[in-house]
Formats: structure tokens, C-alpha cells, sequence
């Protein structure tokens, strides 16, 4: 058997599909017009599993990409800026910890240079976030984190 890239990406999907599904079996499902709070993670692991196993379907088929170096500058930032946002959202509020989020996962590319239309770009996609999240959904996530004087 060939390992290429799409093999890998599908095998990634399927399993975490299907690692999130089973952790989302703990919660009520409810129904379409009633969704539980399990309703929309199990859906969503379903459709990430069926992709997987989609992705691993046509790598058996279709001539794919072999599989290059791995760049482990990615592997490592990526999920590092995710545990960050994790750690700050509390800490500083949701525009900034997403503004954090976005530079630093950007940082994983060698083709991303940090400038004002980044940052622009990154604060402008912040305030999106807390208007769509805090303001229009209503979720309880902090615009001002504890560690700012606007919050106290």
C-alpha cells in the first residue's frame, strides 16, 4: 500500500470524526426541530468521517501526491496558537485572543510576512467574531478579558 497525501488527510479526517462522534455520544441528541447539545457535533463528526473515508477512497483510485517532508514548523505553531487562544480567551476577551490566534497560526506559513495589512486583516476579522459571536449569538465570551482594565 501507498501512503500519499491524500491517504494521510483521509485516514486524519476518519479518525477524527470518528474519535469526536463517540465523545459526543455522552450528550442528548434531541431532534432536528429540538437539537441537543449533541445534535450538532455528532453531525459534524459524521460528515468529517464520510469525508475521510471519501478522501480515503479516491487515494486508492486517482494518482496522488506522494508524500513530501513533513514541515514540522507548521505542526509544531498550529497547534501551539490553538492552545494559546485556549489559555487567553478568558485572560484578554475574544478580539483579542482571536487577533493572537490569527497571527500565530499564520506564522506556520513560510509565505506570511507580519505587516499592517495582516494585522489590519487579523483585527479586522476580530471585531467580525465578537459581533457574530458575543453580540448576535449571545455566546458568554468576554470582550475584555480579566487581565484588562476595561473589564473591571
Amino acid at each position: 500500500m501507498k501512503v500519499n497525501q491524500d491517504f494521510l488527510l483521509g485516514l486524519f479526517f476518519a479518525v477524527t470524526g470518528i474519535v469526536g462522534g463517540l465523545g459526543a455520544l455522552s450528550y442528548p441528541f434531541g431532534s432536528a426541530s429540538r437539537m441537543g447539545p449533541g445534535f450538532f457535533p455528532i453531525i459534524i463528526a459524521a460528515l468529517l468521517t464520510l469525508t475521510g473515508f471519501a478522501i480515503l477512497f479516491r487515494s486508492r483510485l486517482a494518482g496522488a501526491l506522494p508524500l513530501e517532508a513533513v514541515m514540522w514548523r507548521s505542526v509544531m505553531i498550529v497547534p501551539l496558537a490553538i492552545l494559546i487562544f485556549g489559555l487567553l480567551l478568558e485572560k484578554l476577551g475574544l478580539p483579542l485572543a482571536v487577533f493572537l490566534l490569527l497571527l500565530g497560526t499564520a506564522l506556520a506559513s513560510v509565505k506570511f510576512e507580519l505587516s499592517i495589512r495582516a494585522a489590519l486583516g487579523a483585527a479586522l476579522f476580530s471585531a467580525i467574531c465578537a459581533i457574530v459571536f458575543v453580540k448576535l449569538l449571545g455566546l458568554p465570551i468576554p470582550l475584555a478579558g480579566s487581565w484588562l482594565p476595561l473589564a473591571g
